[in-house]
């Protein structure tokens, strides 16, 4: 089956292809940069879009080409942010702001897949035109550790249809380097459609495939 990162996020160890060669110098231990720019003030007149709040309870289905599905549960929220349980019982972490920091063993407090510090996936608030960066260290069990650059442009509002509604979405680019591999290793490019309405990213393409919602519930529907 296709991994949970893989199947969600699009994370930079499957997006940007092979890890760079051995004999290159290991990428640092530490964290990566963080966040490195954003722009700070909306155009005059621009609409803009605030953070949303997922709930403990919050559920949604995820479909990749058409085949690969996936379920996912707010099973728990904090200061720091959401746990998602995804398939197998992985529990999936993002920040409040919900960045992305990696994937958590199901039963224990232990990080099977770590972004250090963390994928600013948004920064807020949205508006049509925003651009914003970050580099972050991705570590994963028995794989090479990537330094890794995203940046993100929020292109238009567009409206989407899936299986779980019609939905007026931002459409958002992301682009993801590997800084450490020089120019061996593809620039590659996704596309996210965060819709305001539900909070929930509606659908991704990553690589050769969409990510589609297929059905979400808020907490008490």
């Amino acid at each position: 089956m296709t991994s949970v990162r893989a199947v969600l996020f699009g994370l930079a160890a499957a997006a940007c292809g092979a890890a760079p060669p051995r004999s290159e110098p290991a990428p640092p231990a530490g964290d990566g940069a963080g966040l490195l720019q954003a722009d700070a003030d909306a155009p005059p007149g621009a609409t803009t879009y605030e953070r949303p709040a997922w709930q403990v309870g919050d559920r949604f289905t995820l479909v990749r080409g058409g085949v690969l599905a996936a379920e996912f549960e707010v099973v728990a929220a904090d200061a720091g942010g959401y746990f998602v349980r995804g398939p197998g019982g992985v529990r999936l972490r993002r920040d409040l702001d919900l960045a992305n920091l990696g994937e958590w063993h199901p039963d224990r407090d232990e990080p099977q897949h770590v972004l250090a510090p963390r994928d600013v996936r948004f920064h807020w608030p949205l508006w049509v035109g925003k651009r914003w960066s970050c580099e972050y260290v991705d570590r994963a069990a028995g794989q090479p550790a990537l330094r890794t650059r995203a940046s993100y442009l929020v292109e238009d509002l567009d409206t989407v249809t899936v299986e779980a509604g019609t939905f007026a979405a931002l459409r958002i680019v992301r682009t993801l380097q590997l800084p450490d591999a020089g120019d061996r290793v593809l620039t590659r490019t996704q596309v996210i459609w965060y819709a305001p309405g539900p909070g929930l990213e509606v659908r991704q393409i990553l690589g050769d495939s969409a990510v589609d919602l297929v059905a979400f519930a808020r907490r008490g529907d």
